[in-house]
């Protein structure tokens, strides 16, 4: 069963002069199994829409279920492995055992049991052991995402949702999350993540949901989302439409850096040919 949201709407500070719409009306539905984006500028309501999959916030109208739970059952908070912009907010023990260990710990599995999920986790995320008894704030900033996302794995759940992981990393940081990302949706489990980053999510993406002022205004494929005029766009999607509006005649419809090389020397080869035929 999927999360679905049904007539969502959520405030803050409501009933007060300062109540703020963050979500009007939203309808969505999340499959087992997807790797969707939420896109939306600053303030669009995108974070506030991920805390309420698993009850964090909790909808002011409308309804939130998890694959017919509510998002509060701790059941749920078992399905859904939840992964923040800033990893070391997430990060409290004294070691990377102790910090992946802490959820299944937490719902009662024995040590035996929480073992094999720490060292699972910690095979999903390309570590080997010895990361086990280092400081998890002596990491760099790519490393302690991934222990807060072997965290989340270790309860091995059917989704996970990202808030903005690769923001703030280095070219190698962003690589080993996007890497173990796909590695882990692969795998089966749903990843959602809200993502400004196109320029290394767009090709993983399957799904795309764009929310404007609170509101969905876009749900579709990666392909159905370059067909229309949405931004935010990966950073070369934006040069092929460029080179398009100047008249050179290449598809704009295009997300990576290999199929931009490939249109252009097609588009050479063309013109060259062309030329020469004249």
């Amino acid at each position: 069963m999927p999360i679905i949201l049904e007539n969502v709407s959520f405030f803050y500070s409501k009933n007060t002069p300062l109540e703020t719409a963050a979500l009007k009306d939203v309808n969505l539905r999340i499959e087992k199994g997807e790797f969707v984006g939420i896109l939306g500028e600053k303030g669009a309501g995108k974070s506030t829409l991920i805390k309420l999959f698993n009850g964090l916030l909790r909808p002011d109208s409308g309804k939130v279920t998890v694959d017919e739970l509510a998002p509060s059952s701790k059941e749920v908070k078992r399905r859904i492995g939840m992964v923040f912009q800033q990893a070391a907010d997430q990060l409290f023990c004294r070691t990377v055992y102790e910090e992946i260990a802490f959820g299944p710990l937490n719902f009662g599995y024995s040590k035996k049991e929480t073992e094999e999920r720490v060292f699972e986790a910690l095979e999903a995320v390309s570590f080997d052991r010895s990361m086990l008894l280092r400081d998890p704030f002596s990491l760099s900033g790519g490393e302690m995402q991934r222990v807060a996302l072997a965290g989340a794995l270790a309860l091995r759940p059917e989704y996970l949702v990202l808030d903005e992981p690769i923001t703030g990393l280095d070219p190698g940081g962003k690589k080993e999350i996007l890497d173990t990302l796909k590695k882990i949706k692969d795998q089966g489990t749903a990843v959602i993540t809200v993502t400004h980053n196109l320029k290394g999510f767009f090709p993983l993406l399957e799904r795309i949901v764009l929310i404007r002022e609170g509101r969905i205004s876009f749900q579709g494929s990666r392909k159905e989302y370059l067909e229309t005029e949405n931004v935010p766009l990966p950073p070369v999607t934006s040069m092929m439409r460029e080179l398009k509006a100047r008249g050179v005649p290449v598809n704009p419809a295009i997300f990576t850096v290999e199929e931009a090389l490939e249109e252009i020397l097609r588009v050479k080869s063309l013109l060259e040919k062309e030329k020469a035929e004249k």
